[in-house]
């Protein structure tokens, strides 16, 4: 999570500022930085599902049962949304500023 929020954090900030200066060559930087958020909130929410099956996997070698381990699935699943949600939400703040600033560059550019 905590990649998530530091390049979503970044890529945030440069879509600011993209979105107030409208400079064409900060576009790269943006598009590396959504990646980046795109794959750490890919990667954290495999990461929450594969440690939801694993606990879940011990819960029947333990023999508490096929509700234990139903219970330990879907608490963990619920739980394994959070990287996406933070991950998504930053990615979609950064696209509407994006879109923001390419307007204002693009009017510039028309004028």
């Amino acid at each position: 999570m905590l990649f998530i929020l530091l390049t979503g954090l970044v890529g945030l900030a440069a879509a600011f500022h993209f979105a107030l200066r409208a400079r064409k060559e900060s576009l790269g930087f943006i598009k590396g930085m959504a990646v980046a958020t795109l794959c750490g909130t890919l990667a954290a929410s495999c990461a929450d599902v594969g440690a939801t099956l694993y606990a879940a996997e011990k819960s029947f070698d333990k023999g508490e049962g096929s509700e234990q381990a139903m219970h330990l699935v879907v608490e963990g699943l619920a739980e394994s949304t959070s990287p996406g949600i933070l991950g998504f939400s930053f990615l979609a703040l950064s696209a509407m500023l994006v879109a923001v600033g390419q307007r204002r560059l693009d009017e510039r550019t028309a004028a």
